[in-house]
């Protein structure tokens, strides 16, 4: 027997699991459970299990859930848990402490500390690793209040430290290879944990990897400088000094004068398997076919369709645990979403989520090609088993397989996906009528009356023999403890009658669980349909949820809460993580159809109004406290939403952007969509895409922020009642436009300019003239483009905007670097840093210090540039996204190909390249297209340079770019009068001088190039 609190509460008896009843019953077990065998009185029970709040019938309620609790212990396992009374108005738990997980950790712990006194490591190490072994998962994430979080915290914080204490031990054992992913991981867990950054450094150390170790460390002290504004600990600092000294002291001792230890794996295999459950019934044949070992010559790939909530992830789910010790390399499970009624899985994400969860950190490749290729090279060397849940076609599968016939596939679908080669198909229907009854009965629980005149067969062919109907019907009548059998038998006849447009047999579950929510529970079930994205949290779903008049907002709170809860227990709602809750797609389909009968249009969209306004109020936020210098959009009193999340930093704004991007952006096309007709458009639509902007250019969602502020700008075209918010959103859009096609862009920031103007918004125009200045360099304009910076300028200085200033005079040196003014330039990029570093702007001093990379590369002083580059990398990762690694890739490349490393440029480069292509940035791809054609040019092969330049010159006309061009253009000529053909260079650079007087860039180059070409041919090379 087993009690198991260090995960979701569970009790198990010979690999059966018991239930133990609601979700406050199982809370009231949970504060016995961690008093540790002491006594609890029952004012503290009351306190922590309504919050601090409990009611006024608190003590009579507490004394049922009491009386509930010991009877489901006691048919679980009879008197070896008891819930005793020691004295009036107390209570403590009684059973042996070996059953409890909570006390074994204890106890092994004890034991560690022991072996290691004794001088017995590889004991420690083994007793600590079967010590973290006991965590299942997030510890109490079913309970919901201060005192479950404050324990859940402080045991979240016992696993951080048994497991440092254990990589402690296993790196002085010698063992610093094997922890070094496990030590990444925590790291990447939390970046300014000071014990495991100096962990990680000493691993790196060891293994020869100095200048890891000290990039580890320059990487934590700017972040703690930056987000703490403190110096790393004395102790981190002490060990940075010993490894810049390469202090033999901190090597280990020759191995003969160590006692060897054994080796142990370093890091967990992954595995995301969603819990097995405890009464799985029946489906015996289909288990043989999934449990029988596959051939060995190809990917086994089972493909289990049937309709829906017929039980296909039970099965898979329940299969693939007990095939995991088959593949001791890691077990995945992934919802592809095929039919949940929200966006599928793409293949990019399902690809990046497989790879984050196999320990790959970030970047990641660019392509879904790319990453597809680095699955199946991880995969080829592993025994891993994949379970790929909710697919919708082979499309969406196929490049998610491993590459290894060593691994096993699981796919479930509503379809066969006969196109899927290789795969076995299994069809899924409903349960025999033995196993349905089963079913019915396990998850019902023991202690009903027995059956009555056939009603539990007429109850099981009420449901259709349907599993889901089945869950949600027994689930009904175990709260309902005044019904018989029968008494649910007659009440399914009555239901039957009434005709749905649903499944019949899940109509009648499903409105029976219905029919017993209260009026403000229902509405909530409805309203919570509505939410396009995957998920929604309590104060999300509290926003979505009308008010009651008369009540206060925390009110309001605590009651969605326990609508969430009571929902939660009726089986028509899960919960993903703690305080995320989600639909089955079969819910939230009645869910809809409830809502089609039962709310008004009006209603249902004054509900995602409300949901709109809450994700748009914190979104608001998040984007003040990461950007506090950017020029804001007022957000309206009427939109803002007492619910809304508040930020006490960019440390807590930029996770949760993170954490909500889905519904984020779901919402945010949901809004988008109305705007087809202006008159209707929500108001959030047009006031999302400015929230959403920095973190949009951050995700590298190019196309989705053209397809918000597209939406948003014809929409306040037609109703032409905002001018000043149609100018914010045209100028933003610009700054969009202004890497893919330049005349949109020019034409955008015209036409804001105009509205500024008549709006007499300086801040406004100046902010239009900047993307005017942007948009005549993209061109290859430069003095044009210095002619709008320079009274930009001037504007930004007459409000003292030095954010501004610092973006102006950004623009202004690439400017100057375009036209080939290198003094100006580095006046104008040490301006941008000075500015950027006053105003404590990371993501903008990243731009500063890689412009001034550039411009050292330029000069030829290459280590210099590769000093600024890497100045610029290690805030790239702190504050920036993939594009700005990319152009970091790009520029360190060009410093590797410059100081004789080619090869290991067009690595550099080709991780650009996809970046760019993924992210539809044309003009960073132009960029690396040139810098991997002087790359092969350099290597000889100049066929490939060829490729690369010509495509570079294609896309740089497509874009409208001389300055991109004339590059492409001049490198095309120098590999063609490198390989002797003197005439087609001769052209190229005729072509290149040509672009040059057009717009006015500096001809030095093309002439030079046309000089050498004269001076070929006297030396009589003439080529053709």
């Amino acid at each position: 027997m087993e009690l198991l609190a260090l995960g979701p509460l569970e009790l198990w008896q010979d690999g059966r699991q018991h239930d133990l009843g609601s979700v406050k019953e199982r809370c009231v077990l949970a504060v016995l459970v961690h008093a540790r065998g002491g006594t609890v009185t029952a004012e503290t029970l009351m306190d922590r299990v309504w919050d601090g709040e409990p009611p006024r019938t608190a003590l009579d309620t507490l004394h049922s859930y009491l009386s509930r609790l010991r009877g489901h212990l006691k048919r679980a396992v009879g008197s070896q848990i008891l819930v005793e009374r020691p004295s009036p108005r107390a209570y403590r738990l009684r059973m042996d402490p070996e059953d409890l997980d909570l006390l074994r950790l204890a106890r092994l712990r004890e034991d560690a500390a022991r072996a290691l006194d004794e001088g017995r490591a590889d004991l420690a190490i083994g007793l600590l690793h079967t010590a973290e072994a006991l965590w299942r998962g997030d510890p109490l994430a079913e309970f919901t209040g201060s005192w479950t979080a404050s324990l859940r915290d402080r045991l979240v914080e016992d696993h951080r430290r048994v497991r440092e204490e254990r990589i402690r031990l296993e790196l002085e054992a010698g063992r610093h290879a094997d922890v070094l992913g496990e030590l990444r991981e925590l790291v990447a867990r939390n970046p300014l944990a000071q014990t495991a950054l100096a962990s990680l450094m000493l691993a790196l150390y060891r293994c020869g990897r100095h200048d890891e170790a000290l990039a580890v460390y320059r990487t934590a002290r700017r972040r703690l400088q930056e987000s703490q504004g403190i110096e790393p600990g004395t102790e981190l600092r002490a060990l940075h000094h010993r490894i810049l000294g390469q202090d033999p002291g901190l090597l280990l001792p020759p191995v003969a004068t160590r006692t060897p230890a054994p080796r142990e794996p370093a890091r967990a295999a992954p595995d995301t398997l969603p819990r097995d459950i405890g009464e799985f019934t029946g489906r015996t044949a289909e288990l043989r076919i999934l449990l029988t070992p596959p051939r060995k010559d190809a990917l086994p790939v089972t493909v289990v369709h049937g309709m829906p909530g017929v039980g296909k992830t039970a099965l898979v789910v329940h299969a693939a645990h007990q095939l995991r010790e088959a593949y001791p390399d890691g077990a995945f499970h992934l919802d592809l979403r095929g039919y949940s009624g929200q966006p599928p899985s793409t293949t990019p994400e399902a690809l990046g989520a497989l790879l984050h969860t196999a320990g790959i950190p970030d970047p990641l490749p660019g392509t879904a090609d790319e990453r597809a290729a680095r699955w199946r090279e991880w995969t080829a060397r592993r025994r891993v088993l994949v379970v790929l849940d909710n697919a919708r076609d082979a499309t969406q599968v196929g490049p998610l397989l491993p590459g290894s016939a060593t691994c096993r596939v699981l796919v479930t679908s509503r379809h066969r996906i006969a196109d899927l080669g290789g795969a076995v198909p299994l069809h899924l229907d409903v349960l025999s009528a033995t196993e349905a009854t089963t079913l019915f009965q396990r998850v019902l629980g023991p202690g009903r009356p027995a059956d009555a005149d056939g009603a539990l067969a007429r109850i099981v062919d009420a449901c259709g023999r349907h599993p889901l109907a089945l869950h949600l019907l027994a689930g009904h009548l175990r709260h309902r403890t005044a019904w018989a059998l029968d008494d649910l038998a007659d009440h399914l006849a009555r239901l039957r009658r009434t005709p749905h447009s649903f499944d019949p047999a899940l109509t009648v579950s499903f409105q029976l669980s219905y029919n017993e929510l209260d009026l403000g529970q229902r509405e909530l079930l409805r309203t919570i349909a509505l939410h396009p994205g995957p998920d929604i949290t309590t104060d999300a779903a509290a926003a979505l949820a009308r008010r009651a008049p008369g009540i206060s907002s925390d009110e309001h709170v605590r009651h969605v809460r326990r609508s969430l809860e009571e929902l939660l227990d009726r089986n028509l709602l899960e919960e993903s993580a703690r305080d995320r809750y989600r639909l089955h797609d079969l819910t939230r389909a009645f869910s809809l159809l409830a809502g089609h009968r039962e709310d008004t249009p009006e209603s249902s969209r004054a509900a995602l109004d409300r949901l709109l306004d809450h994700y748009l109020t914190a979104a608001h936020r998040a984007d003040r406290s990461l950007h506090p210098h950017r020029h804001p959009l007022p957000l309206p009193p009427r939109r803002t939403c007492p619910h809304a999340p508040h930020f006490a930093g960019p440390d807590e704004a930029a996770p949760w952007l993170s954490l909500e991007r889905a519904n984020l952006l779901a919402l945010a096309r949901t809004a988008a969509a109305s705007c087809t007709v202006p008159a209707s458009a929500h108001e959030q639509a047009l006031l999302l895409p400015h929230a959403l902007g920095p973190s949009l250019k951050l995700w590298g969602l190019r196309e989705t922020a053209v397809e918000l502020y597209d939406a948003a700008a014809d929409a306040l075209r037609g109703r032409a009642d905002d001018p000043a918010l149609l100018a914010h959103t045209l100028v933003e859009l610009a700054d969009v436009w202004a890497q893919k096609d330049h005349h949109r862009a020019l034409r955008l920031a015209e036409e804001s300019l105009s509205l500024f103007t008549g709006l007499g918004d300086t801040h406004g125009r100046a902010d239009a003239l900047l993307q005017s200045g942007r948009a005549h360099l993209a061109a290859g304009r430069a003095d044009t483009a210095l002619t709008d910076l320079d009274e930009a300028l001037a504007l930004y200085r007459a409000i003292d905007d030095r954010a501004g200033q610092a973006a102006c005079r950004n623009v202004q040196g690439l400017a100057h670097h375009y036209a080939g003014r290198h003094a100006p330039a580095l006046h104008a990029v040490t301006d941008v840093l000075s500015l950027y570093d006053e105003l404590g702007d990371g993501h903008g001093s990243m731009r500063a210090w890689n412009n001034l990379g550039e411009l050292s590369f330029l000069q030829g002083r290459f280590d210099e540039a590769r000093h600024h580059y890497e100045r610029a990398l290690c805030l790239a990762r702190l504050h920036g996204g993939r594009q700005d690694l990319s152009i970091l890739d790009t520029n360190l490349g060009a410093v590797h190909q410059a100081t004789g490393r080619p090869e290991t440029a067009l690595d550099y480069f080709r991780r650009a390249l996809a970046c760019h292509q993924d992210s539809g940035d044309t003009l960073g791809e132009v960029n690396v297209l040139i810098s991997m054609g002087t790359a092969y040019a350099a290597t000889g092969r100049r066929g490939e340079a060829l490729l690369h330049l010509t495509r570079a010159e294609q896309a740089a006309r497509s874009i409208g770019n001389s300055y991109e061009r004339q590059r492409a253009l001049l490198a095309m000529a120098d590999v063609q009068l490198t390989a002797g053909r003197r005439q087609p260079a001769q052209r190229l650079y005729a072509t290149a001088l040509a672009v040059a007087q057009e717009v006015g860039l500096s001809p030095t180059q093309a002439l030079d190039g046309l000089a050498r070409a004269e001076r070929a041919r006297d030396h009589g090379v003439t080529g053709s």
